[in-house]
């Protein structure tokens, strides 16, 4: 399933374009440089736009449909009934209009990001400007491997803020809300996001290439990285991080943010969540209603009906989804 995975999230997106773009741009100046001519990667930008948008979307469509059904069949179709054995929330699935509306969000939103793609890899190989190299010796060696954590924790670190900016009243209103109608999400969920915010974390992403110099090997299995722990974290399956990962949360940690909404904005670092106080704390109540900043609400200042429907929240937790094999966060 971890190679399905890998090649979904290098593939669906449509990042594997800018690749293309950047490998092509690399041998076409090369060719300029030997012949002493240009050799023209495209006639015009929105011609090239075309072909870069029609396969970004065939290619992302077929691994949406091709890699979410798999993980449907896998788990929620070949296992339902031992949903104790494998599921975050092993009592619960989302509404049948939910399913389907999640798909018609998750094919809007494959829209938005292809579109994205194809017009970074359009920009790239028509001759616009981006700081990726793609000889190793372009660049001091060091760079090469501090360019690494520096790409990621930028690109981590600025989504965290984009995602809890929009859990802010105006933009969850209008925005973030179409994704948390799925508090139980599945694999279809991963893209089923509102294409404004899509756009938003997708130009973030891409921001480096355009600000210092990015081998394009880095960048893109970063890139690969941050794409697959998305479709494994939106799978709603009880899935755990590596050893060799201290910083990658659970999968509960993000089933977590859908059950609760408020808490628990980090994707591929729980460290923001520690250091801002926004991870989930035994001792607060949170919920879609509760304070958009990720403090929640004192569990003293609970009537005993809220208290009684917290209580049935953290019920309804899967204790293997935990790495410690129990409910941490039960209540007596």
């Amino acid at each position: 399933m971890i190679v399905l995975a890998l090649i979904a999230a290098a593939l669906m997106n449509g990042d594997w374009l800018t690749v293309v773009a950047h490998t092509q741009k690399y041998f076409d100046e090369g060719h300029q440089q030997l012949h002493h001519r240009p050799k023209l990667s495209c006639t015009s930008f929105y011609d090239e736009f075309k072909v870069q948008v029609f396969w970004a979307m065939a290619v992302g469509y077929g691994i949406y449909f091709g890699f979410c059904g798999y993980l449907e069949w896998k788990y929620y179709v070949k296992k339902r009934g031992k949903e104790a054995l494998w599921k975050c929330q092993p009592n619960r699935h989302l509404p049948r209009h939910l399913f389907w509306d999640q798909i018609k969000w998750g094919c809007i939103g494959l829209v938005a990001t292809n579109a994205v793609s194809a017009a970074v890899a359009t920009h790239v190989k028509c001759g616009g400007f981006s700081k990726v190299y793609i000889a190793f010796g372009q660049y001091p060696w060091w760079w090469w491997i501090l360019q690494w954590p520096v790409i990621f924790l930028q690109q981590d670190y600025v989504t965290y803020w984009i995602h809890r900016s929009f859990h802010s009243k105006f933009l969850f209103k209008h925005f973030h809300s179409v994704h948390h109608r799925y508090f139980q999400p599945t694999p279809w969920s991963v893209t089923a996001i509102h294409p404004v915010e899509l756009i938003v974390v997708q130009l973030a992403m891409v921001t480096p290439i355009f600000i210092y110099p990015v081998h394009w090997f880095p960048f893109y299995a970063l890139a690969l990285y941050t794409y697959y722990h998305g479709i494994v974290q939106h799978s709603g399956v009880a899935l755990k991080s590596q050893w060799w990962q201290p910083w990658q949360p659970d999968c509960m940690f993000h089933d977590n943010h859908h059950q609760y909404c408020h808490v628990n904005y980090g994707f591929n670092c729980f460290m923001w969540d520690k250091i801002h106080g926004s991870m989930r704390k035994i001792d607060r109540c949170y919920s879609e209603h509760t304070d958009s900043w990720g403090s929640g609400r004192p569990l003293e200042d609970l009537s005993s009906k809220e208290r009684y429907r917290e209580i049935q929240e953290r019920i309804a937790e899967n204790p293997i989804a935990y790495r410690e094999q129990f409910n941490p966060y039960l209540l007596q």
